[in-house]
């Protein structure tokens, strides 16, 4: 592009350049014929000293008039390339507002609108920046808080047992609290950046997710969940970690939000011969028409309570590892209604 814009800047140069030569070669050459029919028309001969004053009057005149043509024509190339130049100094300093207007649409043109999409671009970026620094400081904030709030009531001598056993039990729950969001944050990272190792293999997509079933019992039977589970046998060629993982963050996100008593169903199916499809439904609380939009964000909890455990990285690990498998993720969900993740893989065959 660069290559492009530099051979187009001095094509345009040299072409404005014999254009002024030429213009002010013609306009030079009329102003000596004028006089010289001046001269013959008043009866006057030509002497040579007549001859150098018209000569040199014509030079004159085509510099000067060279010299201002070129001087606009210069201007009209340079101009945008100063305000790219100023635009460049301002992103520089932190100022993303930046607009660069030109009105043609030659390779300058182009240049100065990708100028301006970049500014737009950095823009989201740094508000992005701004946001997941805010978001990390106060998910970190909250549990530190609050295990210094209870290390130093632990430090009071009168307390009783039974005092003791529930200050520490929180102590406990926020450093555990800690250091899932530290987990997620490096899994987020590495999605992010696709630091990723190549594991890929053919496995037993139904038999992953009932062992993610087995492995969630605990947090399930704790609120006697009922699951209705339909796995067909589907396998599937792809990076066994990642899915693991997917399945993990959906299904204990559909546990997490369920009422007591309440029904998850999950379903696995070859949807085509070239597509697997996996749904997670909850009969929970669901998520307004407003929130569906922005679950997938990082650190966004569509909880604003908070009273659910949770750092708002789960669905957007998620999210990330689909994308990174080549499929889709759609949340369907009403309040009071219940929620329903579908995710769509593509099926890969062995030899590919």
């Amino acid at each position: 592009m660069i290559k492009k814009i530099s051979r187009s800047i001095r094509a345009k140069s040299t072409l404005v350049a014999l254009v002024i030569l030429c213009f002010s070669c013609i306009i030079s050459l009329g102003l000596a014929a004028g006089y010289y029919m001046l001269f013959l028309s008043d009866g006057q001969e030509l002497t040579p000293g007549t001859v150098i004053g018209l000569s040199l009057g014509a030079v004159t005149a085509c510099a000067v008039i060279g010299f201002i043509l070129l001087y606009f024509a210069a201007k009209f190339i340079s101009d945008p390339l100063i305000r790219l130049s100023k635009g460049t100094k301002e992103i520089a300093k932190g100022n993303f507002e930046v607009i660069i207007h030109h009105k043609s649409s030659d390779e300058l043109g182009t240049l100065a609108e990708n100028f301006t999409l970049m500014a737009a671009e950095l823009k989201t970026m740094e508000y992005l920046r701004k946001d997941f620094m805010s978001n990390v400081s106060h998910e970190f904030k909250t549990p530190i808080a609050a295990i210094q709030g209870f290390v130093e009531m632990l430090q009071d001598r009168n307390l009783s047992d039974e005092e003791f056993g529930q200050y520490t039990s929180v102590i406990i729950e926020e450093t555990c609290r800690l250091n899932r969001l530290c987990s997620n944050m490096l899994k987020m990272s590495r999605l992010d950046n696709q630091v990723i190792y190549d594991k890929s293999a053919s496995f037993a997509l139904d038999e992953q997710i009932r062992k993610v079933i087995l492995l969630l019992e605990e947090q399930w039977s704790k609120k006697n969940l009922d699951l209705d589970i339909c796995l067909e046998s589907v396998t599937y060629w792809g990076d066994p970690e990642l899915l693991q993982q997917l399945w993990m963050n959906l299904i204990e996100n559909a546990i997490k939000f369920s009422d007591e008593y309440g029904r998850i169903t999950i379903s696995a199916k070859e949807e085509t011969s070239r597509e697997i499809m996996v749904k997670i439904a909850d009969e929970g609380m669901g998520i307004s028409e407003e929130n569906i939009s922005r679950i997938f964000e990082k650190f966004y909890q569509a909880d604003a309570s908070h009273t659910q455990m949770g750092n708002g990285l789960g669905l957007a690990i998620a999210k990330r590892i689909v994308e990174l498998c080549g499929g889709s993720i759609r949340c369907e969900s009403k309040s009071g209604v219940g929620t329903t993740f579908t995710v769509t893989l593509p099926k890969y065959e062995l030899n590919q």
